[in-house]
């Protein structure tokens, strides 16, 4: 894009260019002053700023990095000061509209001065995400006793992720929101990030510490609303309907008045605030959250854009109930399945488990396998809980309930939860789709009282939920990750496992085993599910084969005894061939996924 479009401030050889949107303003200068916080109005240099068609611009000579910066905006004989909505760099959430006395400002940036690692974003066919929360990520457990994680804070334990065989982290929003702590959905100042997790110099060097290590990232984007308390673009050039220039005539979501995105210039907000984060801080994706909350139609016109200008990173839409109308018309790469999660945690729990596994297997309606985005152990809205274990009326209704998939099973102590765990992560990385598991999954998180087993950034009446790094690297713990590690490795070794091909070859609803067939150029691999009680020895199980003969060798099995299990549970050792009823005959362990290669 060129300087004369973008929105924020710029810093050039003359000074600093300036532009923001504010089409109802009569008159807009920009104040500028040394900081470090916002003294008088009266101190440093004032500008007006030419208009052009509500886009207020201008060059300040002399304004270099470092300084604090405001609008005054003044319309019907009001004057108004106000935070850039594009700054890249605030010191708080606080806002001047709420508080006269704030000495809050936005902070002009300088170029960037960070040697960039080379990085090239995986294909879409290659993400294995891993979801995360910077504030509660770090910090507690293991000797650790920090209030509040930051990006720096998070930068030493990317080993951890990488480690397990996850090449991507996706971050919960980290753009500046109301306050210090919280998940992130509030937002308030779209383009600076959250002031108590770092500065964007921070977040530079957090994103390309993952490089070095083989990590793409992944940001969460909320363009659906804006925060209740702190939006900065709420009554931004004076009042108006529905909240002035920026809402009026927006759609309703379920967290107030959404963005007016029937206008281009809105749009164009949301797209270059979209581009900063693929351009300026490198990142390979983006999630948009409830994108079901925005008008398609005119989402679609600022997605398009960003598939044209970024056509190798990997855009993601919340879109629920998932649709192929996102892919196919609203141009993005992905849709979050929900009902992979739902209906895999409801046949883990016994309710008609081949039945439910076997609906989310696939990609039915999409282009392709990498459409759609899964996560058998749940995300952070499906493990999150604000309202002290009673989101979505949990305490007296199991299936909405908010809690790590190990508590809803039965608990961290239990050996049968742990197990289905195992076989929900495996089938999540066997089965087609994109996996993603949410922190803590992976060493069986959970509060040591069982029925207060969910995901908070912080304290509340049942205790502390952030991420425990004493937990994380305990027995049990160790287990699940030891698990975890094998099934992603199995994912890269075997192209199969993300090429777009599955059959279901196998159904037995008496035992409750499903068997299905990844196949590419020439490999094959049999995924065969034992979702019940009995588990079946002396390589008595037969299991069918969909016509593919020759020898067999087995790639995984999560009932080893270094995952949790047995010795013997599976089939090591052993290499069946298929015979001439078309199966192989193996070991299958109750609870248990058993991954065959052909040799």
């Amino acid at each position: 894009m060129e300087l004369r479009e973008r929105i924020g401030a710029w810093v050039t050889e003359e000074g600093c260019f300036f532009r923001v949107w504010a089409p109802k303003a009569e008159r807009v200068g920009v104040l500028v002053q040394e900081g470090p916080l916002w003294e008088s109005d009266e101190a440093g240099t004032t500008q007006e700023l030419a208009n052009d068609g509500g886009y207020w611009s201008g060059t300040v000579a002399g304004a270099h990095a470092g300084q604090l910066y405001r609008y005054r905006i003044e319309r019907e004989g009001q004057v108004y000061q106000r935070l850039d909505p594009a700054a890249r760099d605030v010191i708080s959430s606080e806002l001047t509209r709420a508080d006269p006395q704030s000495r809050n400002a936005s902070i002009i940036l300088g170029p960037d001065e960070l040697e960039w690692a080379e990085f090239t974003p995986p294909r879409f066919e290659s993400f294995i995400i891993y979801q995360l929360h910077v504030g509660s990520f770090t910090g507690r457990g293991d000797g650790l006793d920090r209030e509040w994680g930051t990006f720096r804070d998070l930068e030493e334990r990317l080993p951890y992720v990488r480690e397990m065989g996850f090449d991507c982290i996706q971050l919960l929003p980290v753009h500046e929101f109301s306050r210090d702590r919280s998940w992130g959905y509030n937002p308030a100042s779209f383009f600076a990030p959250e002031s108590s997790y770092g500065s964007p110099a921070d977040l530079k060097r957090l994103v390309d510490a993952a490089h070095r290590q083989g990590l793409a990232v992944i940001f969460d984007v909320v363009y659906n609303h804006a925060g209740p308390d702190d939006s900065v673009l709420y009554e931004y050039d004076g009042p108006g309907e529905n909240g002035g220039s920026w809402f009026e005539g927006g759609q309703q979501t379920s967290w107030g008045i959404g963005p007016a995105w029937w206008k281009p210039e809105v749009q164009d907000f949301f797209y270059q605030n979209a581009r900063m984060f693929l351009e300026e801080y490198h990142a390979d994706g983006l999630r948009f959250d409830a994108t079901t909350q925005i008008n398609g139609q005119h989402l679609k016109l600022m997605v398009r854009r960003l598939r044209e200008d970024f056509p190798d990173r990997y855009l993601i839409a919340e879109h629920l109930p998932d649709h192929p109308w996102i892919i196919d018309e609203g141009r993005f790469c992905a849709t979050w399945r929900a009902d992979a999660h739902h209906e895999g945690q409801r046949a883990l729990a016994g309710s008609d488990p081949v039945e439910r596994v076997k609906r989310v297997l696939g990609w039915d309606g999409y282009p392709d396998a990498w459409n759609l985005v899964k996560y058998l152990l749940g995300s952070h809205d499906d493990i999150g809980d604000q309202e002290n274990g009673d989101a979505e009326h949990g305490l007296t209704s199991w299936d909405s309930r908010h809690r790590y998939l190990v508590d809803q099973l039965g608990g961290r102590e239990s050996w049968t939860a742990r197990a289905k765990c195992r076989a929900a992560w495996a089938l999540n990385v066997a089965m087609a789709g994109t996996p993603m598991l949410f922190m803590g999954s992976e060493c069986l998180m959970a509060a040591p009282n069982v029925a207060w087993g969910y995901w908070h950034d912080g304290a509340d009446a049942n205790g502390d939920h952030r991420f425990d790094w004493s937990i994380a690297g305990d027995p049990t713990g160790m287990e699940m990750r030891r698990l975890v590690a094998a099934c992603n490795a199995l994912r890269w070794e075997h192209y199969a496992l993300r090429a777009g091909s599955l059959r279901v070859v196998h159904e037995d609803h008496d035992n409750q085993v499903l068997g299905f067939l990844r196949e590419h150029d020439g490999e094959a691999l049999l995924v065969v599910a034992n979702l019940g009680e009995r588990s079946f020895g002396d390589h008595g199980y037969g299991v069918a084969a969909g016509g593919v003969d020759g020898q067999w060798t087995q790639a995984l099995c999560t009932q080893d005894a270094a995952f949790g299990g047995w010795d013997g549970a599976g089939n090591a050792f052993h290499e069946p061939w298929t015979q001439g009823d078309g199966r192989v005959y193996v070991n299958l362990p109750k609870w248990g996924v058993v991954v065959l290669r052909r040799k």
